[in-house]
């Protein structure tokens, strides 16, 4: 019986080990997720399919503590217009080169490390001697070597957090091909560098604690911002609001100038302030579109219950046809329209982490 039990043993061992890794993708907010491989999970990219791996979300997520009232109107124009008026799209260009200069920025590629690490040196950089100012990596109980970036702005009255993300990561057909990633996401890296800098030099001190998130892993599944997300939702941390910027540098396949604002998977509250931010401070239109299921890390505050919104680069069924492919490249891109999303991503944030305005 002993000789039969070890040779169970060695078998399920055997088997373990040839048996491909499965994830828990799922589809919709429905889906209760299918047990899929890597490959089955890169056809789904390659299909243009958004989705959530949703392998490591919690069994249980408490309610979310409700963020505060949001302004009826922005509030801050002086000092908004002030500081976008600071913002370089040389910088913007600079630093997009450089994060395109890696073969891949795939989440599981020493590219993805090194892409990861420079975010990191750069905020750093940024950020000067500053004592009130973090800059870490978000360590998950995740496998992968690529690590989400936070650079957090101390409150000076409130712990309670506004935060404004994009994605480190770039993938293309077959996973480890060339993937310079200049629109997705390089273009919402950048921006929001650019707006991290600008903050910096002038010594912005926000009332709220104010947080620049770059996730790991988005291309598949919102792995980095899913694992971010429901650690900040377990201890019960009061998020104002989250802003995505994810491809903001393609005008649309029609030429049409616009902000697209996704109205599903958001919060229709913070979403209506954001068309005032649109309206407000930058120098296009804005017009209602919708991305589908998990198709950016917006989707995953919104999960957990936080209020979250996207702003994009045109019409979801308007977006750049190059992304996922060695030809996402600066030739692809028109930098003015994405120093649009910047403005407006810089009036989210100096808007909603001031605690003095008309509710």
């Amino acid at each position: 019986s002993f000789a039969i039990f070890a040779l169970v043993l060695m078998c399920a061992a055997l088997c373990g080990a040839t048996r491909p890794e499965r994830r828990l993708i799922a589809l919709s907010e429905d889906d209760e997720g299918t047990w899929m491989t890597k490959v089955e999970v890169m056809d789904l990219i390659q299909a243009d399919v958004s989705f959530m791996d949703i392998t490591d979300r919690p069994a249980f997520v408490a309610p979310v503590p409700p963020g505060p009232p949001l302004p009826n109107q922005p509030q801050q124009k002086t000092q908004v217009n002030d500081l976008n008026s600071q913002l370089d799209m040389g910088n913007m260009q600079s630093n997009v080169e450089i994060l395109s200069s890696y073969k891949t920025r795939f989440y599981s590629t020493e590219g993805g490390v090194d892409a990861s690490e420079w975010i990191h040196d750069t905020l750093n950089a940024y950020k000067g001697s500053r004592s009130d100012v973090t800059i870490s990596y978000f360590f998950a109980n995740t496998t992968f070597p690529q690590r989400s970036v936070i650079a957090s702005i101390e409150g000076t009255e409130s712990t309670d957090k506004v935060i404004i993300g994009a994605h480190e990561d770039s993938v293309v057909f077959g996973a480890f091909g060339t993937a310079p990633g200049v629109d997705d996401d390089g273009s919402g890296t950048v921006s929001n560098l650019e707006v991290f800098r600008v903050l910096m030099l002038n010594n912005f001190k926000p009332n709220r604690t104010l947080e620049f998130h770059f996730y790991a892993a988005e291309e598949v599944g919102l792995l980095g911002s899913q694992a971010v997300a429901n650690k900040y939702a377990a201890e019960n941390t009061v998020v104002v609001g989250m802003l995505q910027l994810d491809m903001v540098f393609y005008i649309g396949t029609d030429d049409e100038d616009i902000v697209g604002i996704v109205t599903d998977y958001t919060d229709p509250d913070l979403t209506r302030f954001l068309r005032q931010l649109v309206d407000s401070y930058a120098s296009i239109d804005w017009v209602d579109t919708e991305c589908g299921y998990g198709c950016s890390d917006h989707a995953s505050w919104t999960a957990v219950g936080y209020r979250a919104v996207f702003p994009f680069e045109s019409e979801f069924n308007k977006k750049n046809p190059y992304i996922h492919t060695s030809q996402d490249t600066l030739a692809h891109a028109t930098l003015a329209h994405g120093l649009e999303f910047a403005k407006v991503s810089l009036g989210m944030a100096v808007e909603l982490s001031a605690t003095e305005y008309d509710s």
